[in-house]
């Protein structure tokens, strides 16, 4: 979510973020990496029974990039979801997003986080909303020379991929741009005789951008064909949000409400997922949301807060952690009390579920 209105944690601790629809398998979830702390979690009665999440390993990796930034990855697969690395500056000597900023990417953080962290391609981006914090490397990672060649299917909408397309991505990607509106349930591979069951599961799910103190956001708008290449933060405009639930065939399902820190409740109903990854700051205009979110997807086992940092100060600081707006952990594990685990990633440390 890109808090264009507000400062990264705009006073939003005490408010309570919130996700929603459908449900899939729950599989169990697992004690973090060295430094996320936890408490342990039963099933809410209504909920489809879930197995222990109290601990164990279930194979699948998760690493925070900053910002909304995620990798998961699992028996060679790999999903990124917002990779933005950059973290450029943008404001203009205020609290606020400078639309008129210039867009600047950085290529030597880029280079150093794929050398270091991520040396592997994804099989799948999956792109949130159209804001600089989300969208702004994506056309940049399409074009590194270490995933060039590799095949990269990017999920997104029409106002999405129109701005991954304005940034500028080969031709021969076209075909790799996946238009998704909410409402899709795709399986990788592709079902074959070899492959009559996915490795893994990828649905879609309509959502909300954040809505904060004077009740909207910029930059809003929607893009209906390719616009010239953006030059400053305000061309990259929200374009309408998604969310996305990752199942791992048999074992457990990841909820990324993590763009932003609003959704819609009647589309995730009841999705259950075992883990949730919660935008947790730019909400002061929602209502109750973690708590409405927390209720609506059936009190998940594991809960992981997101989009909790500064924004800027970059990845390889060894004091960009500290930026990250602790109140929204200590208000969730409130929250959850007894009925799950609320996790405290560190950036780009992976940790199993």
């Amino acid at each position: 979510m890109c808090h264009a209105c507000a400062t990264p944690h705009d006073g939003d601790a005490a408010q309570r973020p919130g996700i929603s629809r459908r449900g899939l398998l729950r599989g169990t979830v697992a004690a973090g990496a060295a430094g996320l702390a936890a408490h342990a979690m039963g099933a809410a009665a209504a909920a489809p029974a879930r197995a222990d999440t109290s601990g164990g390993d279930h194979g699948v990796r998760l690493r925070w990039l900053g910002i909304a930034g995620w990798e998961m990855a699992f028996d060679g697969h790999r999903i990124l979801v917002d990779p933005y690395l950059s973290r450029q500056e943008y404001r203009s000597g205020g609290s606020r997003m400078d639309p008129g900023k210039p867009i600047a990417t950085d290529s030597r953080i880029i280079d150093w986080v794929l050398e270091e962290h991520l040396p592997e391609a994804p099989e799948f981006i999956l792109v949130t909303h159209g804001h600089w914090d989300h969208i702004g490397d994506v056309a940049a990672l399409l074009n590194h020379p270490r995933w060039r060649d590799q095949r990269i299917r990017v999920f997104g909408n029409e106002t999405h991929l129109n701005l991954i397309r304005a940034m500028g991505v080969p031709a021969e990607r076209e075909g790799d741009l996946v238009l998704v509106t909410g409402g899709e349930h795709l399986r990788y591979p592709l079902r074959s005789a070899d492959h009559p069951r996915p490795a893994y599961t990828v649905e879609v799910f309509r959502s909300l951008h954040s809505q904060l103190g004077g009740y909207g956001f910029s930059p809003a708008g929607t893009l209906t064909s390719v616009p010239p290449k953006p030059a400053t933060l305000g061309e990259l405009v929200e374009g309408g949000s998604l969310a996305y639930q990752v199942t791992v065939t048999g074992r457990l399902s990841v909820m990324f409400l993590s763009g932003t820190a609003n959704f819609d409740a009647r589309e995730v109903a009841h999705t259950a997922p075992d883990v949730l990854v919660l935008g947790a700051s730019g909400n002061a205009a929602v209502h109750d949301y973690f708590e409405r979110a927390l209720k609506t997807l059936d009190w998940p086992a594991t809960v992981i807060p997101t989009h909790n940092d500064d924004l800027v100060t970059p990845l390889d600081d060894p004091g960009v952690h500290d930026t990250a707006n602790r109140a929204v952990v200590s208000e969730l594990r409130t929250l959850v009390g007894d009925r799950g685990r609320v996790l405290d990633p560190r950036h780009l440390e992976p940790f199993t579920v």
